[in-house]
């Protein structure tokens, strides 16, 4: 297989940590956002509320996850660093497609569901029980996501478990 050379690793290693940095910013943001919600006083400060926690996920932490990934997999493929060589970097793949998986299948449905609510009922969904329910899985998730990755951004820049196949 060949290997990329220095300024293309380079050049992808932009990509990826600037698509991780903006995955985990939007993570952050979505954590500490539910902490407004319960200030809103009418339907429109509500459903704004949701809608931008939904612009969020989607039109932006959406893509950085997916970049991240797919910068993460031409990383594997085309250097030295490979899928499993490496501790950290099985770390790294199983917190990316767990989290990636999660979203899209569980959380990802939730946020759209937890919009039409608010569209619908307006201020009245704070009373609602899916509605909270579900606020509070997202508070749980912007936490956990946050902290497995904030680990990973670690463990890329001191590398635990560096090589395996050396132990």
């Amino acid at each position: 297989m060949k290997k990329m050379t220095q300024s293309q690793q380079k050049l992808l290693k932009s990509i990826h940590v600037t698509a991780a940095g903006m995955w985990l910013a939007c993570v952050f943001v979505l954590t500490v956002l539910p902490l407004i919600s319960g200030q809103a006083t009418g339907d429109d400060d509500l459903y704004m509320y949701n809608y931008i926690y939904h612009f969020i996920d989607m039109d932006i932490l959406t893509p950085a996850a997916i970049a991240t990934l797919l910068t993460g997999l031409v990383y594997s493929v085309f250097t030295k660093w490979g899928f499993v060589k490496h501790g950290w970097i099985i770390y790294k793949w199983i917190v990316t497609l767990v989290i990636i998986i999660v979203g899209t299948v569980y959380l990802g449905p939730k946020v759209a569901r937890l919009l039409d609510i608010a569209e619908t009922q307006g201020i009245a969904a704070l009373a609602d029980e899916y509605y909270v329910h579900g606020t509070a899985v997202g508070r749980w998730a912007g936490l956990i996501n946050t902290s497995l990755l904030l680990i990973a951004v670690f463990f890329s820049i001191y590398k635990p478990w560096k090589n395996l196949r050396e132990s």
